[in-house]
């Protein structure tokens, strides 16, 4: 009885859990196709591969435990064995995370261009992969749980790449964001939401992951690390979802945080008929922008009818501070993808 609980019980567990994830991920998506039916089609396609992909993996780990508990109740034989569906579900699950990691990836080149961390990333990503099949290769040869122990290397390498590919996604992110703020404590709320985005898109995964490698080391035959595993890759794909859909919540903060302006063009406070030129000020022409500029404004009191140049003292005193925060910078572009979070200061 403690054989079972150990090994199919604990997988029926994560069975259980692993479909709750994956009608989150079926709600998840139907959201996302509902608001955001513009996204470019590399998105959408993206979107539907992992849910389809989520869907296949649910089906094997389904046809598995139907397989050992159901159509061969009172074999004991069998419980040893491992099957087709077994085997395959760790490759469809590792598919699965190595699309959502290089999505990741990305998203912190776009943020950092640091070619290194990105470069690294993406290597522990295809790790995992490319351990992922081994492990079905060798499982497929084996042919029993009780050998499994033999797969220790494999199992705890691939799954350690995939952990620690998450955590340095969460740390970048995180690392990035905090060092772009603007000193401004309404921007920097904006920026401290994106960092609790970025460390929920990573760090459950990577905490998950570990568990798989701790579990499977101490207990190689027993099922309770394929478990963890299997609701790791349910999470993969509602962290991807997650963030997609996150989009119009965050506009909607930043929207409530600062002034948005649709055409890339700042609001001077200056009337129109005024020449800021003629007094020894330039006001900043910033360049048009694909996508949403949000302007911050701070305006000092200042009259035209003393046209003297001041001293750098008196002009910081009353200077107008302009910020121009591109929206693509705080990861809110259709494409879901996270850019480099900049802002300029200008003393007018």
């Amino acid at each position: 009885m403690a054989l079972i609980d150990s090994t199919f019980g604990a997988a029926l567990v994560g069975l259980i859990v692993s479909a709750c994830l994956y009608g989150i991920t079926l709600l998840q998506t139907f959201t996302y196709f509902r608001k955001y039916s513009n996204d470019k089609t590399i998105i959408k396609s993206l979107v539907v591969i992992l849910t389809v992909l989520d869907t296949l993996h649910l089906a094997l780990c389904t046809r598995s435990v139907y397989w050992y508990l159901v159509t061969n109740f009172g074999d004991a034989s069998n419980l040893d064995v491992t099957t087709w569906s077994m085997a395959l579900q760790v490759d469809c699950n590792g598919l699965i995370g190595v699309m959502v990691e290089v999505f990741f990836a990305r998203r912190v080149w776009m943020m950092s261009r640091n070619w290194l961390i990105t470069g690294i990333i993406v290597v522990l990503a295809f790790m995992h992969f490319s351990l992922g099949v081994v492990f079905t290769v060798e499982s497929f040869v084996l042919g029993r749980f009780s050998k499994f122990a033999s797969l220790t290397w494999e199992t705890c390498l691939g799954l350690g790449s995939a952990a620690a590919c998450d955590v340095i996604i969460a740390a970048s992110m995180c690392y990035y964001l905090y060092t772009m703020r603007t000193g401004i404590k309404r921007t920097d709320s904006v920026v401290a939401l994106l960092m609790v985005y970025s460390v929920n898109s990573g760090l459950t995964t990577g905490i998950i992951g570990t568990i798989c490698v701790v579990t499977f080391a101490a207990m190689p035959t027993s099922l309770i690390w394929l478990s963890f595993f299997w609701i790791m890759g349910k999470c993969y794909v509602n962290s991807f979802l997650g963030l997609l859909n996150s989009r119009e919540r965050l506009r909607d903060k930043v929207a409530a945080a600062v002034q948005l302006n649709h055409s890339g063009a700042t609001h001077s406070p200056f009337p129109p008929s005024y020449n800021t030129s003629d007094y020894g000020y330039k006001y900043p022409r910033p360049p048009r922008m694909d996508g949403v500029a949000v302007s911050i404004e701070t305006v000092t009191e200042y009259s035209p009818r003393s046209p003297r140049k001041s001293s750098n003292t008196e002009r910081h005193d009353r200077m107008e501070v302009i910020q121009e925060v591109d929206m693509k910078a705080a990861g809110l572009r259709d494409d879901g993808y996270a850019w480099a979070y900049s802002s300029s200061s200008t003393p007018v």
